[in-house]
């Protein structure tokens, strides 16, 4: 699971995205800098590297994914 949050966020904020991903095994939080509530639209290259990046980590066996 990914929790992602723009650095400019209104909602959530970085550390409550970070508070989130805490809760759950395996999470991991991301904050895209100088993005606001739609880091997709702020900057797709950075958005798109960031969520790729976390879905490559779980192919290659670094989660343990639930069955």
């Amino acid at each position: 699971m990914l929790i992602f949050a723009g650095e400019l966020d209104s909602g959530p904020r970085p550390h409550v995205a970070a508070d989130i991903a805490r809760l759950f095994p395996h999470a991991e939080s991301a904050v895209q800098p100088g993005a606001g509530h739609f880091p997709w639209l702020d900057d797709p290259a950075s958005f798109t590297r960031t969520v790729a990046g976390f879905l490559d980590r779980g192919r290659a066996g670094s989660h343990t994914w639930p069955r």
